[in-house]
C-alpha cells in the first residue's frame, strides 16, 4: 500500500469490514442475478456504441472473484462467441508484471532497482549513465518512447519513430539498442515523467541477463505458475493458441477490419506481450495480495507513486485515467472519488484494449478485455468505474451521479478560474490550488496546452453535482489533509461535457483531481 494516504481508527476498520460483508452478501445473494443482468445491458450498450466485437469480464470482491461473463464474438469471421476461455492480448497491463519480476530478482538479491543501467548494457552514451533501474520502471528515464504514447515529446527517432510498416520487422535486442541509444533524451534523468514503452523493453531485457532465463521462462516459474493463473502465457505470434480472440481495429471510415499484424519482437517484450483471460487476470490480484509473489515491502514501493529530483511527485497530464494520474513502479496510480485506486490499461495496435482498477480499500477488482483497438481517443471503451458502480456505489463514474440538494455551489467560481487557467495556460497560481499541487504537473501541460487551445472561457459553464465531507476520514492527497471532495459537470459550448472530482484544503484550495 502507498504510505499516509488513509490512517484508519479501529472504528473506521470495523465499519469497513461490516460494510464489506453486506456488500458480498448482496451481491452474492439477493440481488447478484439481476446485478450480472443490469451490468451486462450496460456492456451490451457500450458495445454497440463503439463497435466492440467482444468482451470479458472478471469481479473480484474480498478476494474472491464474485463475478464473470463473456460477451459478443472472439472471431468476427467465423462467427466464434467469446467464452470464459476466451484469451485476450492485455498491451501494457503487461508492464504490472515486468515490473513485479524485477522487484522478485531484487529481492533474490540478483539486482538493485538503484543500479545503473550501465552495468547491464554496454557502451551507452555518456548522458546514460545516472539512468538507474527505477528511471526505467517509473518512466522518469527520458528515453524516448517507440509508440506515441506521451504526447508533447517526440517518438523514438529513426523509421520505428514513423509508425506500423516498422513494427512489422523482426529486429534484435542489439539493433533495438542501438536505435534507442541514437536519439537524444527527452529530458534529464529524474527530471519529469513522460510515459515510454522502450523503458519496459529495457527491464525485458534486463530480466533475461540477470535471470538467464527467458521472460516467458521466468513469468511462468515465479509468476503465472505461483498465482495459480493457468490461461496465462508470454505472447509468441507464430503459435497456435486455443480460445485465442482475434484482434480488430476500427479504419478512417469507422469500419471494423482485422488487427495490424506486428513481428513477434515488437509483440513479446516487456512493455506489454502477455495473453490471458478476465478470470485468470483477477488470480493476479488476488495473488499479490495473498502474498503469494512478493512481501508487502515490496507491494508497498510498486504501489507508491514515484518522486523526481525536486522531491515532488509527479502528475501526468494525459493517461488512462486523464489529468491528474500518478505512476509507481509499473502501476498506474490514482484516487477515485475518494478511494486510492491502483491499476493499469492496455492496448495494442493488434486490435486489443484492456482495463484492470483496483481499489485495496473496498477490496474491489475490475477487469474488462476487449478485440477492439480502434486508434481513437474518442472511443474509450467500456466504463470501468460504472462496472464498479454496480458493486459499490461510491466506485460509479461521476456521471452516474444524481444532483444533490447539498451539493457546495460556493466554490463553482474557484473551479471555474481553475479550469479556465488549466485550458487556456497549463498552470496555475497558488491562489487556486496548492503548491504540492502545483508543483506536482508536469511541465509539459503548458506545452500541449498552447498548441490545442480551449474555446472562449466565457462558454465555459460550472455546476457542482454533490459534495462529500470527508469528516470521519483521514484522506491525505500529496501531504495535503483533504476537508471535501465535490464532483463536477463542466459544460463548454460545443463540447462534451466533463466530469471531475476536486479535493479540497481546509482552507478550499485544490489539492488533487480525478476523473
Amino acid at each position: 500500500m502507498k504510505p499516509n494516504f488513509q490512517n484508519y481508527s479501529k472504528r473506521n476498520l470495523i465499519f469497513f469490514f461490516v460494510t464489506t460483508a453486506l456488500l458480498f452478501f448482496s451481491c452474492t445473494n439477493k440481488d447478484n442475478n439481476t446485478v450480472k443482468q443490469e451490468l451486462e445491458k450496460y456492456l451490451q450498450t457500450e458495445m454497440q456504441k463503439q463497435q466492440i466485437p467482444g468482451l470479458s469480464y472478471a469481479i473480484v470482491l474480498d478476494g474472491k472473484i464474485i463475478e464473470s461473463g463473456a460477451l459478443g464474438l472472439a472471431n468476427v469471421g467465423y462467427k466464434v462467441p467469446t467464452t470464459l476461455n476466451s484469451k485476450f492480448n492485455i498491451g501494457s497491463i503487461g508492464k504490472t508484471f515486468t515490473a513485479t519480476s524485477i522487484m522478485l530478482l531484487q529481492k533474490d538479491g540478483k539486482l538493485s532497482i538503484n543500479d545503473p543501467i550501465n552495468k547491464y548494457f554496454d557502451s551507452l552514451p555518456e548522458n546514460w549513465n545516472s539512468i538507474t533501474i527505477e528511471h526505467l520502471l517509473t518512466h522518469t528515464s527520458g528515453i524516448r518512447d517507440y509508440c506515441q504514447d506521451h504526447p508533447g515529446y517526440p517518438l523514438l527517432g529513426g523509421a520505428t519513430g514513423e509508425g506500423l510498416e516498422e513494427r512489422k520487422k523482426e529486429i534484435s535486442e542489439l539493433q533495438f539498442i542501438k536505435l534507442v541509444t541514437t536519439a537524444p533524451l527527452n529530458f534529464a534523468p529524474g527530471e519529469r515523467f513522460a510515459y515510454s514503452n522502450s523503458n519496459y523493453f529495457l527491464l525485458g531485457f534486463i530480466i533475461q541477463k540477470v535471470s538467464g532465463q527467458s521472460l516467458s521462462e521466468f513469468m511462468n516459474e515465479r509468476l503465472f505458475t505461483p498465482a495459480g493463473m493457468t490461461e496465462t502465457m508470454r505472447e509468441n505470434v507464430p503459435v497456435i493458441v486455443p480460445d485465442r480472440a482475434t484482434g480488430y481495429n476500427l479504419n478512417d471510415n469507422n469500419q471494423l477490419i482485422n488487427g495490424a499484424y506486428i513481428s513477434n519482437f515488437y509483440s513479446s517484450q516487456g512493455d506489454m506481450g502477455i495473453i490471458t483471460t478476465a478470470e485468470d487476470l483477477t488470480k493476479w490480484i488476488i495473488a499479490l495480495e495473498g502474498g503469494k509473489i512478493l512481501d508487502n515491502e515490496s507491494l508497498r514501493q510498486m504501489w507508491t507513486p514515484c518522486k523526481l529530483k525536486n522531491g515532488f511527485e509527479p502528475m501526468d497530464a494525459y493517461g488512462d485515467y486523464g489529468y491528474g494520474y500518478s505512476y509507481g513502479l509499473g502501476w498506474e496510480l490514482n484516487c477515485h472519488n475518494g478511494y486510492i485506486e491502483n491499476g493499469h490499461g492496455g492496448d495494442f495496435m493488434n486490435g486489443f484494449s484492456a482495463k484492470f482498477v483496483h481499489f485495496p480499500e473496498k477490496k474491489l477488482t475490475v477487469v474488462a478485455l476487449t478485440n477492439l483497438q480502434p486508434w481513437k481517443i474518442s472511443q474509450p471503451g467500456v466504463d470501468v468505474y460504472k462496472m464498479a458502480g454496480f458493486y459499490v456505489p461510491e466506485l460509479n463514474a461521476i456521471d452516474q451521479f444524481q444532483t444533490a440538494s447539498t451539493a457546495d455551489s460556493s466554490l463553482n467560481n474557484t473551479v471555474y478560474d481553475f479550469y479556465n487557467q488549466l485550458m487556456s495556460k497549463g498552470e496555475f497560481d497558488t491562489s487556486v490550488v496548492t503548491i504540492n499541487f502545483k508543483e506536482r504537473t508536469n511541465p509539459i501541460v503548458e506545452k500541449l496546452i498552447i498548441e490545442n487551445p480551449s474555446n472562449n472561457s466565457s462558454n465555459i459553464h460550472v455546476n457542482c453535482i454533490k459534495t462529500d465531507l470527508l469528516e470521519d476520514r483521514n484522506l491525505v492527497r500529496w501531504g495535503v489533509p483533504v476537508k471535501k471532495i465535490n464532483y463536477y459537470k463542466i459544460l463548454e459550448e460545443g463540447e462534451t461535457p466533463i466530469y471531475m472530482a476536486l479535493y479540497f484544503s481546509a482552507d478550499n484550495k485544490i489539492a488533487d483531481i480525478s476523473y
